[in-house]
């Protein structure tokens, strides 16, 4: 927690205030977070009055972020960035008014390995590309996206909304970006870093279990990102029959459920 607090310190960006919310932490979390908020007065802590679910913690976050700044940020206590993260950040949402996330190159960290990820070019203009008949190959984005920069006027509803619909746990965060980048409302920043530290076992905590829970998910991360249509230019009935094999297919990509695989496991046929 320490390492991730100081990464935001020593931002060049300077202008900042940041929250630690203590959601009744039994470690030794408010302990560090008090102590530093001592020593620099941009942070504050904040403790929940009951201990909320992860779901419920990070709305009120997102909503405390929108009545309270003009851009915000998310942060678990263990992630980092490179230290032009928010200038860089905030100095794209500045020149493009018409976005609302701004979104960082992600390294991925595991043990002495790191993995750099950027987005899919074929994501970019995305609505345009559906109302010229042409589904993306893909909707290939980093999850830490949802750790970018946000504009708090709309950005911020579509994060909480996103997250408060999703039933699932696993897999909540690429569902919530889908929309921004679905509606053309996400930018890439290249030059900014998001670094996040793997090994919290989400996956083997979270991931669905059996074979109807595993495609209850699938269903409904694709149901749910293929009603963003609603949202963009109309699109002939065609399309909508691509995209959404397109989503169901990313799906797959996104829970890493092999649905055919856990069958064909399940009656003893592969092993």
């Amino acid at each position: 927690m320490l390492e991730s607090l100081e990464c935001i310190a020593n931002q060049d960006y300077r202008d900042l205030r940041a929250i630690i919310v203590d959601n009744q932490s039994t470690d030794a979390t408010a302990e560090i977070a008090r102590s530093f908020c001592e020593k620099d007065p941009r942070f504050e802590i904040l403790t929940q009055d009951k201990h909320l679910s992860a779901v419920e913690n990070f709305i009120f976050c997102m909503k405390f972020g929108e009545a309270n700044s003009d851009y915000f940020c998310l942060r678990a206590c263990d992630d980092l960035s490179s230290s032009n993260f928010l200038s860089s950040l905030v100095e794209a949402l500045n020149n493009h008014p018409d976005k609302l996330l701004a979104a960082p190159t992600v390294k991925r960290r595991k043990g002495d390995e790191t993995r750099v990820l950027r987005p899919d070019p074929c994501i970019l203009e995305y609505p345009t590309s559906l109302t010229n008949g042409n589904v993306p190959r893909s909707l290939a984005y980093p999850s830490e996206w949802c750790y970018g920069l946000v504009r708090a006027n709309g950005g911020a509803e579509i994060l909480y909304r996103r997250w408060s619909e999703y039933p699932h746990a696993w897999c909540v965060a690429s569902y919530v970006v889908a929309e921004f980048v679905m509606r053309d409302l996400a930018i890439w920043v290249e030059k900014a870093e998001f670094v996040f530290v793997e090994g919290s076992g989400s996956f083997e905590k979270y991931g669905a279990k059996t074979f109807f829970a595993k495609l209850q998910q699938r269903l409904n991360y694709s149901l749910g990102c293929f009603r963003v249509i609603r949202k963009l230019p109309p699109i002939n009935l065609q399309t909508k029959f691509k995209l959404f094999r397109r989503l169901w297919r990313d799906s797959r990509i996104k829970t890493r459920y092999d649905l055919e695989d856990h069958f064909l496991k399940a009656v003893k046929i592969r092993k």
